[in-house]
């Protein structure tokens, strides 16, 4: 074999030994800059989890009930839908000062809202720490069958 033609070869191989010399590199290069994002995402949530225990170290867990001051409920849900309505206007009240939001997307009885509101949702328990929150129980949560247009939910 001519020497020109070795020395080509040598030339090519090394010109390929390189470029994958080069591509092992940039390989490599993008490797660490990977793991470098994953320590930075890694440092970023362990620093919100901690952000987060400070937050809530203080704090304890009450029902809607003890929240709302344990206000007295009326018993008589069949006195008539005015003194019910009063009843549960006086609730709303109480709960609205204490950034407990109610919704209703459907329309229901006065009877059944009230009974809602004392026995679901006076039994929910919630965070307290201090800090003026607002939270919001919405009725069709509670009961997902009951769809926005009146028909059943398929399961």
């Amino acid at each position: 074999m001519p020497i020109k033609k070795k020395n080509n070869r040598k030339r090519r191989r090394k010109k390929e030994d390189e470029l994958l010399l080069d591509d092992n590199l940039a390989a490599e290069v993008r490797d660490s800059e990977a793991v470098a994002e994953e320590v930075e995402d890694d440092d970023e949530f362990i620093s919100q989890v901690k952000q987060f225990e400070k937050q809530h170290k203080n704090s304890t867990i009450v029902n809607i009930y003890e929240l709302a001051g344990k206000p007295k409920i009326f018993l008589n849900i069949n006195a008539g839908n005015n003194r019910l309505k009063k009843e549960f206007d006086k609730l709303i009240s109480i709960l609205d000062g204490n950034g407990i939001i109610i919704h209703f997307h459907n329309e229901y009885s006065i009877e059944e809202k009230y009974r809602f509101l004392v026995e679901e949702v006076f039994k929910q328990d919630v965070e307290k720490d201090g800090r003026k929150n607002h939270v919001t129980f919405i009725y069709e949560d509670f009961h997902p069958e009951i769809m926005d247009d009146g028909e059943e939910e398929l399961h």
